[in-house]
This record gives structure tokens, sequence and C-alpha cells, in this order.
């Protein structure tokens, strides 16, 4: 793969982290240069699936929509692998599902090594169903000075970098209250907000020296 002009950067937050320059994404994703790698956490593919069984009215498309904004990601940044953090499915498919389908298509497309650090929804029973060019790690992966994880959490080997807690903030002025996914980097682990559109947030508390970034619809912004 060629090398990506720095111009193609353009909207994302640079920050230090470890020693290592990552760069914020307001899609949700988080690019580390070095590396050419893209990681995102917690994109749920086929729940509106999931819920469609149990009767709940959800809207059509969602993961072939969050896919292709995965190959848009891919493309800007030019990244040689996308990591997802842990939980890249929400449940086992029924036999009517196509999302497995929607995945292998994608896969034929998508210009990058697809790596998975499974999370608590990616459950045996899915993976075992699951196109066999994504690569898994049942267990947190270290890539010094980092530890992609799902989990977030310290980890001796090196500073933590998962998602599953969806973190969001609620920001108030007098005249709304505006929920926003975040970025919130702690002092051993960060944690990345949820990717997947089909998905909710947990408000977080910050601690001193918490550094948080909020997500806007086409913009990141430090708190």
């Amino acid at each position: 793969m060629s090398a990506v002009a720095p111009e193609t950067f353009a909207g994302a937050v640079p920050i230090d982290c470890a020693g290592e320059r990552l760069l914020l994404h307001h899609d949700r994703a988080v690019y580390w240069p070095r590396r050419r790698m893209l990681l995102v956490a917690d994109v749920h593919l086929g729940k509106e699936s999931t819920f469609g069984r149990a009767g709940l009215a959800v809207p059509g498309g969602v993961t072939e929509s969050d896919l292709q904004r995965l190959d848009r990601l891919v493309a800007q940044f030019g990244a040689e692998e996308l990591v997802v953090l842990g939980d890249f499915t929400h449940a086992p498919p029924g036999e009517a599902d196509r999302w497995l389908d929607a995945i292998a298509a994608w896969l034929d497309g998508v210009d990058a090594a697809v790596s998975i650090v499974a999370g608590n929804h990616d459950r045996p029973a899915t993976r075992q169903r699951l196109d066999p060019r994504l690569r898994w790690f049942a267990e947190p992966r270290p890539e010094p000075p980092f530890v992609l994880q799902h989990e977030p959490g310290p980890d001796r080997r090196g500073y933590g970098l998962g998602g599953h807690l969806h973190p969001a903030v609620r920001l108030r002025d007098a005249a709304d209250r505006l929920r926003l996914p975040v970025f919130w980097f702690r002092g051993d682990h960060a944690v990345l907000p949820a990717f997947g559109t089909f998905t909710g947030g947990q408000n977080i508390r910050p601690a001193p020296g918490d550094r948080v970034f909020a997500v806007g619809p086409d913009a990141v912004v430090a708190l």
C-alpha cells in the first residue's frame, strides 16, 4: 500500500499517548500512524437483526452502513490493519439473517487486514460461522507500547486501549442537554467510544488528570 499524504488526516485530532502519536477521528476511530493501524471498538454488527427477531421495530441496513464507514476510514488513512477492540458482533445470527454475507462481501473489498480482540459479545458460536479471513485474538494483544484489549484496564505489559464501556458525557447549557460519545484517556489505559451506530452510551465520571475528547458530527473536541 502506498504512503498517504498528511492532508488525508485533516479533521483528525492528534494526541500524544505512551510516547506515540495517535489521531482521533470523529467517526469514533483511532489511527496509529507509525503502525498504520486503525482501531475501533464495539461495532455490534447484526444487532438490528437480533432486536428484530425479538419483535422490536429497528431500522434496517445498519450493519451494511457501519461496514461502509469502516471501509471509508481504512481508505482515508491508508491503514494496513484494522483492529476491532471487541464486540465486532452482537449475538449469534439467526437462520434468516443476512449480515454474515454482508461481512464476507465487505472483506472482498476492504484494503486492510482485519483483526479482532474478542469481546464478551463475540461468542464462540458466532465466531465459528464468520468469514475465516478474520483474525481473532482470544486474549489482549500486546503491541508495544500498547496492549489492545476489550475490557479496559491496567496491564503490566503496556498502556491499554480498549472499549466495552461505550463512554459518553452529558453536556448541559441553558437551552438543551446533549449526550455525546467520548474518547477517555486515563493514567494507564484509554476507552474508545462505541463505533456501532445502533449502540447506547454510558455516562462517565472522569478523574482529575483524565483527558476526555467529545465526538461531534464532524469534529473531535477536548473537554
